[in-house]
């Protein structure tokens, strides 16, 4: 417990981080804001998110088990770390964990990590940026494509040779770890890079007020969460150590709160409300008009023939039918981006959770990594642009 029960702490542990985020949010939200006003601005902000999200996504990979039972990590070359940014403590470059986080990244895990395992990154990245500047028709091909570099790769001969070498100096199941290496990055192909391509088209189909839109519902709809979810677990805290009785969640919420217990415990149900509840009043906050119209859109923005999306585009008509009043859509769109939000936010939950680490970082101070801040984004940014563009 924090603090004593009949003397609770003035300032509680839950808000520690508020100085952080504040600072944060002070400096990056002004600089987003002018970052998405020129088109090519925006496009370079998005990929050198990209970017950072890649070589955190690298540092995500789940440690495996040698021989004896002891964690290691993926590179099969001693101790798991708990925390990518260990290097933030031994590097000369004490107290900046931007260069801390580069050096780490590109020194220490490139040097000691296995070709094949530096390979299978390196294709990972080239078909990530690749996911991001093809049309959206072109997809299914790319993404059969990587799934045949990556089981092609191995079996180069020069691969066959230095695994065998890395094998033998360092008794951790390889095949294993080379499976979890491809499940690990398909599914960064997956989430992670289609997240950004249509984040991307959103940004080039309709520009800052659209992309902004996403942001501001998305961000805030998260906001919303924490506050929310923060308030009800202090004042639930407060009442269980008042009453001297012990909160059981799962046995209280059921089913779904074991569920997703199992993925993040820090998850509430209050914050899932507070997300639901803040998205849709963003959304008829933002000064925006949503397309309105029941009739097919121009097919230049159908990114493609109109076949390759006609059930999206099918499904974003009867909604608009559904909902052909301006407020209602804003209202529909507020609930859809933050349900999708939650979705992407326990996605990578579950990725954190395989890896041991709390955050894929620590370059956004109070926020985490570059992966945690735009989580919520990867699948609402598929929602959004078919429900607006499709």
């Amino acid at each position: 417990a924090i603090g004593s029960t009949k003397n609770p702490t003035p300032t509680p542990a839950a808000w520690k981080d508020l100085p952080r985020r504040l600072l944060t949010v002070t400096i990056g939200v002004p600089s987003i804001i002018l970052l998405l006003r020129n088109p090519i601005t925006s496009y370079l902000f998005f990929q050198g998110a990209h970017l950072l999200c890649l070589i955190e996504w690298r540092a995500l990979l789940p440690p495996s088990e040698n021989s004896n039972g002891n964690h290691v990590s993926n590179n099969g070359n001693g101790p798991a770390k708990d925390d990518i940014y260990v290097a933030k403590n031994t590097s000369k470059a004490k107290g900046n964990i931007a260069q801390a986080f580069l050096t780490k990244i590109f020194t220490d895990e490139t040097a000691n990590a296995s070709p094949l395992s530096k390979w299978m990154f390196y294709t990972f990245c080239l078909f990530s940026f690749l996911v991001t500047i093809l049309p959206t028709s072109l997809l299914p091909l790319e993404f059969m494509s990587y799934a045949i570099a990556v089981r092609l790769l191995p079996h180069l001969p020069s691969f066959q040779s230095s695994n065998h070498h890395h094998h033998h100096h360092h008794p951790i199941t390889t095949t294993t770890d080379f499976y979890i290496n491809i499940q690990h990055y398909q599914f960064g192909l997956l989430y992670l890079s289609i997240g950004f391509h249509f984040i991307l088209r959103i940004s080039q189909v309709g520009g800052p007020n659209h992309v902004g839109n996403l942001l501001f519902i998305v961000w805030m709809s998260d906001t919303g969460a924490l506050v929310l979810g923060r308030l009800m677990k202090k004042r639930r805290n407060h009442s269980v150590e008042e009453e001297g009785e012990i909160d059981h969640d799962g046995n209280r919420n059921g089913i779904f709160m074991v569920f997703l217990k199992s993925i993040s415990p820090g998850k509430t149900l209050p914050g899932l409300l507070g997300a639901i509840i803040t998205g849709p009043i963003c959304a008829l906050i933002y000064p925006i008009t949503l397309p309105s119209s029941t009739e097919y859109p121009p097919k230049e923005q159908c990114d493609g023939d109109r076949e390759d999306v006609i059930f999206f585009s099918i499904l974003a008509l009867q909604l608009r039918k559904y909902f052909y009043n301006p407020l209602s859509q804003k209202i529909l769109l507020g609930v859809l981006l933050s349900i999708a939000g939650i979705v992407g936010d326990l996605a990578e939950s579950t990725v954190k959770r395989l890896s041991r680490k709390k955050d894929s970082g620590r370059l956004l101070p109070g926020h985490g990594g570059v992966v945690d801040r735009f989580d919520s984004l990867f699948v609402a940014g598929v929602f959004y642009y078919y429900f607006v563009f499709a």
